[in-house]
C-alpha cells in the first residue's frame, strides 16, 4: 500500500493501524520490524504548532488526521512519519519513538508502546505531496537542535 493509500485508509475511512509489525501477538517480545512512527495529540494543542516544530526540526510530516473527538474548541489528532530504513530491533524502535517524543512533549505518553494500535480518523489534516522518510542520522540531529533549545548550548 502506498502512503496516500494508507493516509485515506486511516484519516478518511477510519481504519486502524499498528505502526510496527509482529510475529503473532501484538506484544513486546513479537516485534518484527518498524517504519512508521505515530504521535498522538490529545491536549489540545492546534495541529499548526505541531506542523512547525516538525519543520523547525527537519522531521517531515507524512500525514496527520484528525481523531473521532477531534472539536473545533478542542484538537485532537494524529501525526504520523515515515522512517527511510525499517527497524528490525525493538530496543532501536523504543529509542526512536522516545526521541520523537522527547521532541514532540505535548504528545500521549502511550504512544512509547510500539505495539499501540491507532484508531483511525474523521479526516486528514495533512498529507504530504510526496512520500517523506526521515534517516536515522536525521532523527539524531533534530534530537541535538531540540536539546540545545531546551538546555542551551551549553549542555
Amino acid at each position: 500500500m502506498n502512503y496516500k493509500e494508507l493516509a485515506h485508509a486511516v484519516g478518511e475511512a477510519g481504519c486502524s493501524f499498528c505502526p510496527a509489525v509482529y510475529h503473532g501477538k501484538r506484544k513486546a517480545e513479537n516485534f518484527k520490524s518498524q517504519q512508521l512512527i505515530g504521535l498522538d495529540f490529545d491536549n489540545g494543542i492546534p495541529f499548526h504548532i505541531i506542523q512547525q516544530k516538525a519543520e523547525h526540526y527537519h522531521l517531515k510530516i507524512l500525514f496527520a488526521y484528525r481523531t473521532f473527538s477531534d472539536t473545533a474548541e478542542h484538537e485532537k489528532f494524529r501525526v504520523v512519519f515515515a522512517l527511510w530504513h525499517k527497524i528490525t530491533d525493538s530496543f532501536t524502535a523504543r529509542s526512536v519513538v522516545n526521541i520523537f517524543m522527547k521532541i514532540f512533549e505535548n504528545c500521549d505518553e502511550a504512544c512509547k508502546d510500539s505495539a499501540r494500535l491507532f484508531f483511525g480518523g474523521k479526516g486528514l489534516r495533512y498529507l504530504a505531496d510526496e512520500p517523506h522518510e526521515i534517516s536515522q542520522g536525521e532523527i539524531i540531529l533534530a534530537l541535538a537542535a531540540y536539546m540545545a533549545d531546551k538546555y542551551d548550548n551549553k549542555h
